[in-house]
């Protein structure tokens, strides 16, 4: 369960995105699971550009898919990627609902913003990926 909180979503909503953000990037070898990078914390950073539309609708969808038993969750998120597959006016909604996800997701994974108590458990630290810059010489 996480320890984040958000001014924009609620604890359900916030643990709905913790849940996908498992599904979607479970501990994988060296890499952490989406939940391990605490970057969850930083939510509302990602979606402070958001239209308020928009984040009322996401706050109506994770809401919904936080009620949801784990096993259905990661069934509706692999069903989500067959959104091509069906008609067109049902599966563009559908597409958009899971870049919309998966882009929350992976937009705070790979931000390079995790745990401030935890500092090496990113995942640059994991890919020995490191920004610097410098002027030319």
């Amino acid at each position: 369960m996480t320890y984040a909180t958000s001014r924009v979503l609620n604890q359900r909503q916030l643990t709905a995105v913790e849940r996908i953000g498992d599904i979607l990037l479970p501990r994988n070898g060296d890499f952490p699971a989406f939940s391990e990078t605490g970057c969850l914390a930083h939510i509302d950073t990602v979606l402070s550009p958001s239209h308020p539309q928009d984040i009322k609708d996401l706050k109506m969808v994770l809401s919904l898919l936080g009620t949801l038993p784990a096993p259905v969750l990661k069934g509706f998120l692999t069903l989500l990627g067959y959104g091509e597959r069906l008609p067109k006016i049902l599966g563009s909604q559908i597409k958009l609902l899971e870049f919309g996800l998966r882009g929350i997701v992976f937009s705070l994974y790979y931000s390079g913003k995790g745990n401030v108590y935890k500092p090496d458990s990113g995942v640059y630290t994991v890919m020995d990926y490191q920004v610097h810059c410098a002027p030319d010489a």
